[in-house]
């Protein structure tokens, strides 16, 4: 007796796709499909002439789990000025799509302008569907809440016992495709991946970014007056039209976050950083003791780099 092949559901038609396939399996062909079927622990893939492909479904869905959670680089969500993302209310944080840091002139663009307007502006609006709807009628960026949304308490009265009624744990939330798409099948998904936790690239950035200013933070309360003996500063330089990276320069002093830019050296002169290195070269000075500092926020050398 024939099989009948049932057609992917929902939560199978996201997570088995064939760029995941792909990711999965680096010689994977994805064109000339006529269809891609869920068959026990193996996932049927029908050529349009008639040849089928089998692949084991795990790979596929560790790929699909791996892709939501990746980590952009530093500079991929920063606002203006190096300005992180800004708290809005009830636990959600305005995201900043890092126009500023794509290349070189971008800073001109529509998209820039209109975060430099708003920047200051968006708890001023208290409907979140109407900030979830300017951030995307100008792409600005996205509505985040990492740990869950806060709930509005009722307070029943002292020793009232609705006061204490268990609620369900917060869930994060962001208002991209993604995480929407995630959410709207999720328990589809859950049947191909138990336990999975919505995510996307924007909630991993902004908890990546977190542990970042909390390290940085609780270096600075071991210094004395919490000014950093040793300190390093960097500078970022986005990509030249049609070039793939830009350039991040470092230099580092130990007498002080104030000393004049002759005390100040470079960091491995010679070496050229791009921005998909910040992340580990903040976790080595940070580990070694070294406070990092913006260029910006140090007046003594802000003219030490050159800023193209």
């Amino acid at each position: 007796m024939t099989q009948q092949l049932s057609t992917l559901d929902s939560g199978q038609a996201v997570v088995y796709t064939k760029t995941n396939i792909r990711r999965a399996f680096s010689d994977f062909d994805d064109t000339d499909i006529a269809g891609m079927y869920r068959q026990e622990d193996q996932l049927l893939v029908v050529r349009n002439d008639g040849t089928q492909q089998n692949f084991a479904a795990k790979p596929v869905a560790d790929a699909y789990k791996d892709f939501t959670s990746r980590l952009p680089n530093f500079f991929a969500y920063l606002g203006p000025n190096y300005r992180g993302p800004s708290i809005w209310r009830n636990n959600c944080y305005v995201l900043l799509k890092g126009w500023h840091y794509q290349c070189q002139g971008m800073a001109n663009t529509f998209n820039a302008i209109a975060q430099r307007k708003w920047i200051d502006k968006f708890t001023l609006i208290n409907d979140e569907n109407t900030l979830i709807s300017l951030l995307d009628r100008f792409d600005l960026g996205y509505l985040i809440s990492p740990d869950g949304k806060l709930k509005q308490r009722t307070d029943f009265g002292l020793g009232s016992d609705l006061d204490h009624k268990d609620e369900p744990e917060p869930e994060p939330f962001c208002s991209c495709g993604s995480f929407r798409r995630q959410q709207s099948c999720l328990s589809a998904i859950r049947r191909e991946i138990p336990d999975y936790q919505p995510c996307c690239k924007h909630i991993a950035w902004f908890k990546r970014f977190r542990d970042y200013l909390v390290k940085r933070s609780q270096l600075i309360e071991t210094q004395r007056g919490h000014n950093a003996t040793k300190a390093t500063a960097w500078f970022y330089a986005p990509p030249e039209i049609g070039q793939e990276h830009g350039r991040f320069s470092i230099i580092f002093t130990k007498h002080g976050q104030n000393a004049p830019i002759t005390k100040w050296q470079q960091y491995r002169s010679g070496e050229v950083f791009t921005e998909d290195d910040a992340w580990d070269l903040f976790d080595s000075m940070i580990d070694n003791g070294y406070v990092p500092f913006p260029h910006t926020a140090l007046p003594s050398i802000a003219h030490a780099f050159k800023q193209s």
